[in-house]
């Protein structure tokens, strides 16, 4: 989830405070909330592609930004979880190039889960909202975009059912609808369905070991049909024609996408966490042009320094595939929407954290992002540096007696 969200923080505040501060009737309640704060450096705030060696265009600026967020997880009975998670925030920029980049996010998912009879089997059912709001206070600026904000909504429900506690089979079954706000074109909705499979590998002792350690795995395969409101395009060029825009003609058939996706992960958690992650999407289009394939590699490395200060670094790589020849890969086309912030597109990101007194910590962030393996006809830079403050605060409530 983006950090980049800035709605009503006292809103949110208030209805933390409201829902942990509750002691009904309940077995266990915890809730935590969080705020931050802090000052942003974007070294391309449009995310210009640009030739090589061209520098006009990318504007560059300071912003501040600013989120919060709220974590509820009550056991209504010994048979059921409830959590709850609430995020909000935004960014500001700081310079009239960046008036029309600005955004604000409300993020809420709830999930509810109830083991079944006195087996080990859960059922659930899981909702979330996002929605990336276009932020004008003072304007569109002097170089005004189109904005990039859009709205998803998704409902699934999951049936697990454990071997044993080392292995964990979910069986899962939804809808998804997405509204992409500056073009409608590119809305759509679908079902979807999936397996999920996780597995500790191996566990050590934590009352014979210091430093116990434990190795994951998790996989997964996920299919959904997407059904846009745009029409579907073909080809019109001639046989081994190169794609020109007349090429593109619209049918009066409505886009559908199949959308596949894989992922495998493997995590190593000791007094180091590794981290390794393998991610495939296939997406078949009736649409000339829409289909692609697009994989992904990430890993990731968390470790203390010294003075307790955390340090998490992170890389990712894709590889983005068009089947169909193109014009020239747009943004739109490279972008999968799970986050305003997540690039589609290499980097290297680098957070360190140090708490300074038991609620209030520091944080600084850097991130790198590039093209090499995208769009070959244009270069794309992008570097971000972030400094700020965060405010943690956490209580629990349990059944009166």
């Amino acid at each position: 989830m983006s950090r980049s969200v800035l709605p009503p923080l006292a809103a949110l505040a208030v209805l933390a405070l409201g829902t942990g501060s509750a002691t009904a009737d309940r077995e266990t309640r915890v809730w935590k909330l969080s705020l931050e704060s802090g000052a942003e450096y974007d070294s391309n705030l449009h995310r210009v592609e640009v030739l090589d060696g061209q520098v006009a265009g990318v504007d560059a600026g300071p912003l501040m930004r600013a989120a919060a967020r709220y974590k509820l997880s009550d056991r209504p009975d010994k048979r059921s979880q409830l959590r709850l998670d609430l995020r909000g925030g935004g960014k500001l920029f700081a310079v009239p190039e960046g008036q029309s980049e600005n955004l604000g996010v409300i993020f809420a998912d709830l999930n509810y889960q109830r083991r079944l009879g006195e087996s080990q089997a859960v059922l659930g059912v899981r909702g979330n909202y996002f929605d990336a709001i276009d932020i004008r206070p003072f304007g569109d600026g002097v170089r005004p975009t189109s904005g990039r904000s859009f709205r998803t909504r998704e409902i699934r429900t999951f049936l697990t059912l454990p071997r044993d506690r080392a292995h964990r089979l979910s069986i899962q079954a939804g809808v998804r609808d997405f509204v992409y706000k500056p073009d409608a074109d590119y809305s759509w909705r679908g079902p979807l369905v999936g397996l999920r499979y996780a597995s500790t590998l191996w566990l050590g002792n934590p009352d014979t070991e210091e430093d116990a350690a434990s190795i994951d795995i998790r996989a997964s395969y996920q299919v959904g049909l997407r059904s846009y409101d745009g029409a579907a395009f073909r080809n019109a060029c001639a046989p081994g024609e190169m794609p020109a825009p007349d090429c593109f003609v619209p049918t009066e058939e409505s886009r559908s996408d199949l959308n596949h996706l894989v992922i495998v992960e493997g995590l190593f958690t000791g007094k180091r966490i590794y981290s390794l992650l393998y991610g495939a999407e296939v997406v078949d289009s009736n649409s000339y042009g829409q289909a692609s394939v697009r994989q992904r590699v990430v890993a990731g490395f968390t470790s203390v320094l010294v003075a307790d200060i955390f340090l998490t670094a992170r890389a990712i790589v894709r590889l983005n595939t068009f089947l169909d020849p193109l014009l020239l890969a747009r943004d739109l086309q490279n972008q999968n929407f799970v986050s305003i912030e997540d690039e589609n597109r290499n980097s290297l990101s680098l957070h360190l954290a140090r708490d300074l007194t038991r609620h209030w910590g520091a944080e600084a962030r850097f991130a790198v992002y590039s093209n090499e393996f995208a769009t070959q006809e244009l270069r794309f830079r992008r570097q971000t540096a972030y400094i700020g403050l965060l405010y943690r605060f956490e209580g629990d409530s349990s059944r009166r007696l």
